[in-house]
């Protein structure tokens, strides 16, 4: 082989890498072209609706399942969740309220205490005074007692000294002569009349009742001494107030 021929055996190869070369990237690019055609213009592909019943196989003697013509329950709509800032206001409104009827509530107590703590004190303080009222009032009545049993002590001391003195045989005197003076002698009289006399009177002298005691002449004698006393009263008083006795006693005895 010459030269020449071996020139032309070289330049045919290369033509033929080259056309090879040539083919596998077009080749190459087609595809790459169809690929992207593909996924950047995918046909939308359309659904059909086919409307189908499916037929099971059950027993004969099975009812057929009932068709609920009930809408679709729907599901409820979640409220908003609140927001925080509103929910941190709430909660101290709501704490506010409670404090505030906790206090109330305290103040109410305090209150019914206070008044029952009055009410209390007002029951002692009567009952105090009660006792203190009472506790005078026995003081007092007992001093009253004491008081007047001295004085009847003392009276009864000077009506003692008094008995059995002049002043009472004068005063004896002055009341049996007004007696007699009063007197209208009964005819069955004897000489020597003497009759025991007891009078009752008030202060003043004024007679209330008379009883003839032991006495020496008849009943007419007795009536007609009883009738003079009344036509006597009252009664002349004693010059010494302490020698006056309600229940008094003198002898009547008319003809000494």
């Amino acid at each position: 082989m010459n030269a020449r021929e071996s020139g032309a055996s070289h330049g045919d190869r290369w033509l033929a890498i080259v056309l090879s070369v040539l083919v596998h990237a077009c080749a190459v690019g087609v595809l790459a072209w169809g690929w992207w055609r593909f996924h950047t213009h995918k046909p939308a592909i359309q659904q059909l609706a086919i409307e189908a019943t499916v037929v099971t196989a059950a027993p004969a003697t099975a009812a057929p399942a009932p068709v609920s013509s009930a809408p679709p329950a729907v599901a409820p709509v979640p409220a908003p969740a609140p927001e925080p800032a509103r929910v941190d206001q709430a909660a101290a409104e709501q704490e506010r309220a409670e404090q505030r009827q906790r206090e109330e509530r305290a103040m109410r107590e305090r209150e019914a205490q206070e008044r029952e703590a009055q009410e209390q004190a007002a029951q002692s303080r009567k009952l105090k005074e009660a006792a203190d009222r009472a506790a005078r009032a026995r003081t007092e009545d007992k001093a009253k007692r004491e008081a007047e049993l001295q004085s009847q002590l003392a009276t009864e001391e000077r009506v003692n000294a008094a008995r059995g003195s002049r002043a009472e045989a004068e005063w004896l005197a002055l009341i049996r002569d007004k007696v007699t003076r009063a007197w209208i002698r009964p005819p069955s009289a004897r000489a020597g009349v003497n009759c025991e006399v007891h009078v009752t009177q008030v202060p003043g002298g004024v007679v209330t009742g008379v009883q003839i005691g032991s006495c020496n002449g008849d009943d007419a004698v007795r009536a007609s001494i009883e009738a003079a006393v009344y036509r006597a009263s009252p009664l002349p008083m004693p010059s010494n107030p302490d020698l006056f006795d309600r229940n008094l006693r003198f002898d009547f005895h008319p003809d000494e």
